[in-house]
């Protein structure tokens, strides 16, 4: 019996070893963020109204309903502020993106993450993007930045009316179900 007891929980510890990297804080790149981005409208409208974050991580969330396998968490290092956004599922669907919770930091806190964002800052423009060795652009590096941003802004409202459309497909969709259950709930 003895035995038995000592198998299990040397089998329980060795689980959790191995499961304790993946439940970890993971830091994100800025390619990861702007994936969380797609999937988060809540956390894409936060970083469009105030800008990329210092440092971004992922987290281990909860692995049963209605909540997503992780969150997502923005550290603003000027602000002194971590925010923390999640998804949860409607009727099997990532439908709810959220703002889960906002904190302030401490300076302790504030002086660790420094250290991780000097490690990989997620504003600066790729290696392509850098300007020459005088430090300013010239004419034509302005202009095709500026159109490099125009066409991301352009980019930005057809995702957004392509989300209004399917906002109001599903609208018309629901309301078509429940008009239907209605003359049904008539006819009995």
């Amino acid at each position: 019996m003895r035995r038995g007891w000592v198998v299990w929980m040397g089998c329980a510890l060795a689980l959790a070893t191995l499961a304790a990297p993946a439940l970890a804080d993971r830091d994100l790149t800025e390619d990861e963020l702007r994936d969380e981005m797609a999937q988060n409208r809540a956390l894409a409208k936060y970083v469009e109204r105030n800008g990329m974050p210092d440092l971004a991580s992922a987290r281990f969330l909860s692995d049963v309903p209605p909540w997503d396998d992780h969150e997502v968490a923005l550290y603003y290092l000027d602000k002194r502020q971590e925010i923390g956004f999640a998804r949860a599922y409607v009727l099997g669907r990532p439908d709810v993106d959220l703002e889960r919770y906002r904190r302030p930091l401490t300076d302790e806190q504030v002086a660790a993450l420094a250290a991780r964002a000097r490690q990989r800052p997620l504003d600066s423009p790729p290696a392509d993007r850098v300007a020459p060795r005088g430090g300013a652009l010239g004419p034509a590096e302005r202009s095709e930045e500026s159109a490099r941003r125009a066409e991301d802004a352009a980019m930005r409202v057809e995702r957004a009316a392509d989300a209004a459309e399917n906002a109001a497909d599903r609208a018309e969709a629901v309301t078509s179900r429940i008009e239907q259950s209605f003359h049904q709930s008539l006819r009995k």
